[in-house]
């Protein structure tokens, strides 16, 4: 299972950490979040939503960087994000 969307980043290090990853690859891990593109849900039709196919996440309307701003480029955004988190100072959309 996924952990819970809520959780900051001592919470996912505890969840990872139980699930066997060393405190090296749970940072790989949060880091691979930085790169990349995924499928946004939003504006997808209701057919699709109600069974996700291959073809319906093919041609999603939508590709959405995972949190950078550059998903072709490494960088540590997805960190600084999770710090915001921390702290609870993160605005409505920004993540």
């Amino acid at each position: 299972t996924l952990p819970s969307a809520g959780l900051d980043s001592d919470g996912l290090r505890l969840y990872f950490g139980a699930l066997g990853l060393s405190d090296e690859q749970f940072v790989a891990l949060c880091g691979a979040h930085d790169l990349g593109r995924h499928v946004t849900l939003l504006g997808m039709p209701k057919s699709c939503l109600k069974e996700l196919t291959r073809e319906c996440l093919e041609t999603a309307p939508v590709l959405m960087p995972f949190v950078a701003e550059d998903p072709d480029g490494f960088s540590n955004t997805y960190f600084k994000k999770l710090i915001k988190w921390n702290q609870r100072k993160v605005k409505l959309g920004e993540v």
